[in-house]
């Protein structure tokens, strides 16, 4: 199969080779392997997967969508980090940050609210793929 990552920065992943990818699903993890449906879904927060033979590479990802077509896979996204992009040490900075400020959000501002634990799981994900980049 072939994996394609676009953000709003442009493409970052570009054919890559790839014989299991695990997403973020919007409803849960998904895993995708060779001879899947065409299928187009949303995506969550968290780390995505990518194995070809036994070569596994990690990257963050923040919501968007997959398209499955063939042995094509296309994922649209906010962000996408490969582990070894990821600057944990910033990562655990905003997860304090952010954890700090949830206490602070009152209950009449519920947008606020889940802009904040939005933030928390992009922090929790980068740390969890970047503490990957040697493993």
């Amino acid at each position: 199969m072939k994996l394609d990552v676009v953000t709003k920065i442009g493409a970052v992943v570009r054919s890559m080779d790839a014989t299991e990818v695990v997403l973020p699903g919007s409803l849960g993890e998904m895993g995708i392997l060779p001879g899947h449906k065409a299928l187009i879904a949303g995506l969550g927060v968290g780390p995505m997967i990518v194995r070809s033979g036994t070569d596994e590479a990690w990257f963050a990802l923040a919501g968007g969508f997959v398209e499955v077509l063939g042995e094509d896979i296309r994922v649209l996204t906010e962000t996408c980090e490969r582990a070894d992009q990821i600057d944990v040490e910033r990562a655990q900075a905003k997860l304090q940050e952010s954890t700090a400020r949830l206490d602070t959000v009152p209950p009449t501002e519920p947008e606020l609210y889940n802009l904040v634990r939005e933030s928390i799981r992009k922090a929790q994900t980068r740390i969890a793929v970047g503490g990957r980049k040697h493993g």
